[in-house]
């Protein structure tokens, strides 16, 4: 409140000077600087405003919670990488954390941005999965559904996290195969990764049924060795496995995944992390999809879209993690962390929130200083 005082004493003697009475007629530059002052001091109240009034998004309990599970699984499958004998590479993985894979391997479905998966390793993912799921309406005890790929490890174990800490029946299917730098390690895959939590006690779920991932045609994905490799890790896993051959069978195999999910009722809500073209269909309506909670779908009737638009056609609110760095800046989470820290994420948001907020109130404070000292000079 000191801070909003001292503002507001700054605004009040900016428009004291700048509307003092005179004895003459304003010229025109005059009237024009006037204006352009009552505008900066508008936009500084209106930014100041918002500021106090929404301010930086602050983490309840389940969100820490769920940031802290998150955290003690990375741990946990870096102690398993170096135990299979997997070295990791400081130039690519700098936080040490284990889960940035390798560029290539036959379990490699398609490309992928090395920054990207960099960003997922933040524990503060975790908590901002609990915040859009509360914010859809979940509630402890509620049942959703899940899809996740091996692009995106990390994110996979926020969102089981996060249903950890709010005590969430989770209904998961995932797929073996790994976009570059992902979960596309022989022994290494995010089925064995699930596996090695669960028995560690960490996390209490597991996925319900695993197919290969990838894109099982002309257009690339995994074949070959990868689909051994992939029916290897479903295997000693003892997963359920389910049989798909995208995208020439999505909608296919959308359909099946939605009576798989609508078991015993709808559920409340639908994660997807990653671009399972069963979950985000093969239609070119998926690039206008936005990240996060989604709040609005384009309009399609495509037989080839994905759970993503069906489970929204079934009144289940959506929860979309791609492009991962554009998420991480709109929530001011920081890209790349070198370190694998809960309190430093969550406290640097803030921090983030708090500097481009003070830059943006001081840009339109020097303009309306500025004009002031040009209309008194006039």
């Amino acid at each position: 409140m000191a801070c909003l005082a001292k503002i507001l004493g700054r605004l009040r003697r900016i428009w004291a000077v700048a509307f003092r009475r005179r004895s003459r007629a304003p010229t025109a530059p005059a009237r024009h600087l006037r204006f352009l002052t009552v505008l900066a001091v508008a936009a500084a109240v209106g930014v100041a405003s918002v500021h106090f009034v929404r301010g930086p998004w602050v983490p309840d309990e389940d969100a820490r919670r769920a940031g802290r599970l998150m955290l003690e699984g990375l741990r946990e499958l870096g102690r398993m990488r170096r135990e299979i004998g997997v070295p990791i590479d400081a130039s690519l993985d700098p936080s040490g954390s284990g889960l940035i894979g390798v560029d290539y391997s036959d379990i490699t479905t398609s490309l992928g941005d090395l920054a990207a998966k960099q960003t997922s390793l933040s524990p503060a993912f975790a908590g901002l999965v609990v915040k859009w799921l509360k914010e859809a309406g979940v509630r402890p005890g509620d049942r959703i559904a899940v899809t996740f790929s091996g692009s995106f490890p990390a994110l996979n174990l926020a969102v089981l996290g996060a249903a950890e800490a709010m005590r969430l029946d989770a209904y998961v299917i995932s797929s073996v195969g790994a976009s570059m730098y992902g979960a596309n390690i022989y022994g290494f895959t995010w089925l064995d990764m699930e596996k090695r939590l669960f028995d560690a006690g960490i996390l209490h779920i597991r996925s319900r049924w695993a197919s290969l991932g990838g894109i099982m045609d002309t257009h690339g994905g995994v074949f070959e060795t990868g689909i051994v490799e992939g029916e290897a890790a479903i295997a000693r896993t003892a997963t359920p496995y389910l049989r798909e051959g995208t995208p020439a069978t999505v909608e296919h195999d959308a359909l099946r995944r939605m009576d798989l999910y609508f078991e015993g009722g709808r559920p409340a809500a639908y994660v997807n992390v990653g671009g399972n073209v069963t979950a985000i269909g093969w239609i070119n309506e998926t690039h206008l999809l936005d990240n996060g909670l989604l709040r609005s779908f384009p309009s399609t009737d495509a037989p080839k879209r994905g759970l993503l638009f069906r489970m929204h056609e079934r009144g289940v609110p959506v929860v979309h993690l791609l492009n991962i760095e554009r998420l991480a800046a709109a929530n001011d989470l920081p890209i790349a962390p070198r370190t694998l820290e809960l309190q430093t994420d969550f406290a640097a948001a803030r921090e983030l929130h708090q500097r481009r907020l003070l830059l943006l109130l001081s840009a339109w404070l020097a303009t309306a200083v500025v004009g002031t000292a040009l209309r008194a000079i006039a």
